[in-house]
């Protein structure tokens, strides 16, 4: 059976997805023993093919897994491979400062997936879809990579240079080209954790309208949704009221609906309802109010709204400000750096080659290298990386987190992580040890992580603290 990370599970929908050397299978909630069904454990699994797809089935907790029923203390262990391992570590819960990662935001997947169709690159758009993903057409449904391929390229929406409209709408987005075809194409996607699941083709509805507003960011298109008796100059007061409050917002807004609605019932002490969500930075913030009359909604509106930007602006600030202090022998994400000592300036031509480690690298996913770091306590972690199937690095930052170096660029959602962490973009370079060690001599990095030109393989060459160079290479 072979070994790979559950990279995200939704047991709403009963879906999950195991990654595995690169390659994403989709699996059921059913398929996955209970001990597994968590986002970024290890686990292993069998292949089963299915209507032109691969999944996952069997899933089940590797034993050496983090939270494996094989050890006690399940929660101090997280993020720990080898059964002997000890201590508390952070790994145990998602840490809500690491942030957003805006590329798997289900606006910017649908802008992807458009590009993809505009520019013909029908890889590129084919790679945003899950595995198991269905799309259904008037002409039936389409699933399998081929499936979608061919009916992708069949559609009016291939190599289109039309601007089309992207819209978030009830949990999905959708996408309408007016002059595409006959009377227009909308496409409603469902998307989970940066890919599209979904997918709903046929004729565009008529479901608002929009309205642009300034804020401290970027302008932002409002879709305002009406139901009931409601006045123009009704909608026009609850966004001027909505207006002045997200004109303060300085972070990019990539979702904005205001909803208003009056309800038919006389019963009814307060009728007139107004909702406004926005998505601030891949975060979303709702206010839902209820009013007598419109007016009195939208005013309670505004500062409803306020209010729960003011509360997220607040945890945001507890959590950067958040005391380095922790109990003893307790290390959390976020806490200052171990002091080192400072490296010996020796002289360029007297600095030699004085260590050279061989050994067959872990596979392991990056809470497990970034778990093993902080044990070894290293300034960085040669390790063949579980999900992606490539050599990396993973380095400590100076001002706290970690930034992972693979071999070859990947996906910034590949796996989950519970650590704050960035992801080098660009592939490691191609040289040999005596390139490696010029670079290193004429920059200020502690490391250099390259590709040997004979083998391939990623490895590293470093200064030591006595000033000269270490070299570590996989076998």
């Amino acid at each position: 059976m072979p070994e790979g990370v559950v990279q995200w599970i939704d047991p709403a929908s009963g879906r999950a997805t195991v990654v595995r050397d690169g390659h994403v299978y989709a699996a059921a909630w059913s398929d996955i023993e209970s001990a597994a069904r968590r986002a970024g454990v290890r686990v292993h699994f069998d292949i089963q093919r299915e209507d032109g797809a691969e999944r996952a089935v069997h899933v089940q907790l590797h034993p050496e897994a983090r939270g494996s029923s094989h050890r006690h203390r399940v929660g101090s262990l997280a993020g720990a491979r080898r059964p002997d391992a000890r201590g508390a570590t952070p790994f145990a819960a998602r840490h809500p400062e690491r942030g957003r990662v805006l590329a798997t935001h289900p606006l910017e997947v649908v802008r992807a997936w458009v590009d993809g169709l505009q520019l013909r690159d029908i890889d590129a758009a084919l790679s945003l879809y899950s595995s198991d993903a269905v799309l259904h057409g008037e002409d039936g449904d389409h699933a399998g990579r081929a499936g979608l391929g061919r009916y992708l390229e069949a559609s009016p929406m291939f190599g289109l240079h039309d601007v089309p409209h992207l819209r978030g709408a009830d949990g999905s987005v959708v996408v309408q080209w007016p002059t595409a075809g006959d009377g227009g194409i909308e496409v409603r996607s469902r998307v989970e954790h940066g890919v599209v699941a979904e997918q709903w083709v046929g004729h565009p509805s008529d479901e608002g309208r929009t309205v642009a507003v300034d804020t401290g960011a970027a302008p932002v298109e409002f879709t305002v949704v009406t139901r009931g008796v409601v006045s123009e100059s009704d909608v026009d007061h609850a966004m001027e009221r909505v207006r002045a409050v997200v004109g303060r917002v300085h972070e990019p807004i990539l979702f904005a609906r205001l909803k208003l609605s009056v309800a038919g019932d006389p019963a009814r002490i307060r009728p007139a309802l107004a909702q406004v969500t926005i998505d601030v930075d891949g975060e979303l913030v709702r206010a839902h109010v209820a009013g007598h009359t419109m007016r009195e909604a939208a005013d309670l509106l505004q500062r409803r709204l306020n209010d729960q930007l003011e509360q997220r602006a607040q945890h945001r600030e507890a959590l950067r400000t958040r005391p380095a202090g922790h109990q003893a022998g307790q290390w959390r994400h976020g806490d200052r750096p171990t002091e080192r000592p400072g490296h010996f300036d020796r002289p360029p031509d007297q600095r030699q080659l004085v260590r050279h480690k061989m050994f067959e690298i872990d596979e392991l996913t990056v809470d497990e290298a970034a778990f093993d770091m902080e044990q070894l306590d290293y300034d960085f972690h040669l390790f063949r990386d579980l999900a992606s199937g490539y050599d990396s690095v993973l380095e400590r930052l100076p001002g706290g987190g970690y930034r992972l170096n693979p071999l070859h660029p990947v996906p910034h959602d590949t796996s989950p992580t519970s650590i704050s962490l960035t992801v080098t973009e660009t592939a490691a370079p191609q040289s040999t040890v005596s390139e490696a060690i010029e670079r290193l001599d004429s920059g200020s990095e502690r490391f250099v992580f390259f590709a040997d030109s004979a083998t391939g393989r990623g490895n590293v060459v470093y200064r030591r603290y006595d000033g000269h160079y270490g070299l570590i290479v996989p076998e």
